[in-house]
């Protein structure tokens, strides 16, 4: 396990979190150009893309926010300013529903949902895409950069993945609801925001009784059960947590892929890697952290843990070489 060493005030995993998600200040960013990438059903996800200062641009860096965030959650503009700052390319995308994509949304993310990125991936022109893309998700959107790179070779027209990253992503859907509806702050702050944003979006395919079910919700568990499962086709929710799990998809990964996890994640248990048989996981690269909360990491060093290890990671995946665990444990 990496240790970690927190930096004051944020000694705590919980502390960890809420810098990670509403830390006030955020990162600099040059401006931007913002995108809309259409959807085989006739949504679109809004996109923001940067280009870095470099006279030859490297690959193009997708990065993929969490439960009820958007392109703009701390812990996603600190990613892309170190990233940038490395000379990739950055498109921070916004999933299907979410704040930003709303106005051209009428359906909604959820857990299983990697579709939505494929497309947006296979939207992009050739022009960006070119010198291949990396691809970074935080929670939610860590589990859905893992079933997108597991169900990477069923795709057409996919551009080129060179590597992938998942930050404290639900490996285990289960046990992280759970986790959550335990909590008595985080929880009831989290259900209330997704039901929120659920329901704020004209969908057409949610209809009054699932409406109702969402209002009455008790538990984010619940919630998945009575609303995103039938609304989505899935006969359970233990058949809709089966199919879109990610810790099963990782032996299918075959572009370079870190995961990376904190000990003290008050929303995503590192017992979520106990049982994966990692051996048979040969491109995915486990990373267990001693501190970090969920999405944080933030520690004594100018760029947060997080940041340094994704960046490293798609630096060498990008060269083509490998980094072994050794060598990332060094650079966070």
């Amino acid at each position: 396990m990496v240790p970690f060493h927190p930096r004051p005030p944020w000694l705590t995993g919980r502390l960890q979190t809420i810098r990670a998600l509403r830390w006030p200040i955020p990162a600099s960013l040059p401006g931007g150009h913002r995108l809309w990438l259409p959807l085989a059903d006739g949504d679109a996800l809004a996109a923001m893309l940067h280009i870095p200062e470099t006279a030859h641009p490297g690959p193009l860096a997708v990065l993929v926010h969490g439960l009820c965030g958007s392109e703009d959650d701390p812990y996603l503009r600190e990613a892309a300013q170190g990233l940038l700052r490395r000379g990739f390319r950055v498109l921070r995308l916004n999933l299907r529903g979410s704040a930003l994509s709303q106005p051209r949304s009428t359906s909604h993310y959820h857990l299983g949902r990697s579709e939505d990125l494929a497309q947006a991936l296979t939207a992009l022109p050739a022009a960006l895409t070119g010198e291949g893309v990396v691809i970074a998700g935080w929670s939610l959107g860590g589990a859905l950069t893992l079933l997108l790179l597991g169900r990477a070779a069923e795709i057409p027209g996919l551009p080129r993945i060179l590597g992938g990253a998942a930050i404290s992503p639900p490996l285990q859907p289960e046990l992280a609801h759970a986790t959550i509806d335990a909590d008595p702050i985080l929880g009831r702050v989290l259900l209330a925001q997704y039901r929120r944003e659920v329901l704020a979006v004209p969908a057409r395919d949610l209809p009054p009784v699932l409406r109702q079910a969402a209002r009455e919700a008790a538990s984010l568990q619940e919630f998945e059960a009575r609303v995103t499962a039938p609304r989505f086709g899935y006969p359970s929710y233990g058949v809709f947590c089966e199919v879109n799990r990610p810790a099963a998809m990782l032996p299918r990964i075959r572009a370079p892929t870190l995961v990376m996890l904190a000990a003290d994640d008050p929303l995503v248990p590192l017992g979520s890697m106990e049982g994966i048989a990692w051996s048979g996981c040969p491109a995915v690269l486990p990373l267990p952290v001693s501190g970090g909360g969920h999405c944080g990491f933030c520690d004594w060093r100018a760029e947060a843990m997080s940041v340094r290890a994704i960046g490293g990671f798609f630096e060498g995946a990008a060269a083509g070489r490998d980094l072994p665990v050794a060598a990332l444990g060094q650079a966070a």
